[in-house]
């Protein structure tokens, strides 16, 4: 049985269906809860970074080209 991929920010379980992932933190795996406030460091605070910003969503295996939380 494979492992349960889960939240790197709060651990809940992910839907693979849709879900998102910061390159930036080296591949790390977010609920789109999670995505959208997601800032990889707290540099990032400070420097003016725009929270879910460095993101794609993936939906389905495929990785959406454009940064952010896209609805």
């Amino acid at each position: 049985m494979p492992a349960e991929h889960r939240c790197a920010a709060c651990d809940a379980p992910l839907d693979l269906a849709r879900y998102a992932r910061c390159d930036v933190c080296k591949g790390a795996r977010f609920c789109i809860s999670c995505a959208r406030g997601h800032l990889c460091t707290a540099r990032c605070a400070s420097n003016g970074c725009i929270a879910g910003l460095c993101v794609h969503v993936v939906r389905a295996g495929v990785v959406d080209p454009r940064y952010g939380v896209v609805e």
